[in-house]
């Protein structure tokens, strides 16, 4: 991975009990303005309320700061299914790969859009 991209690899249930330690991640993530941050979410089996706000809030945070973050979501999984259904989809940078993920991120003006293979 590019020295310029801070990369957490999450996997498992993203909930109330992820929920501390995934902020420390993204705070910590957030406070290093010389990186930007892809997200392997590959990996969650599970996410709620709780884990989806602490996504879009750490979205907004690099989007104020005018930086960018990337998800990688497995396509036909869990969490892109989800992400659909609450319309979250259309707000948070998605790609199938971290390769699309990182180039993407590397970009400046970056849109927001529809996940690449």
């Amino acid at each position: 991975m590019d020295p310029r991209i801070t990369l957490i690899t999450l996997s498992g249930a993203l909930d109330l009990t992820s929920e501390r330690p995934l902020r420390a991640d993204l705070s910590a993530a957030a406070g290093d303005l010389s990186r930007a941050l892809v997200l392997d979410l590959r990996g969650v089996t599970f996410i709620d309320s709780i884990g989806l706000a602490v996504l879009v809030h750490a979205d907004q945070q690099f989007r104020r700061q005018g930086r960018t973050m990337a998800c990688v979501v497995r396509e036909g999984g869990p969490l892109q299914a989800l992400l659909e259904t609450t319309g979250i989809r259309d707000g948070l940078l998605q790609f199938s790969d971290l390769e699309s993920a990182a180039s993407q991120v590397l970009r400046d003006g970056s849109p927001a859009g529809a996940l690449d293979s």
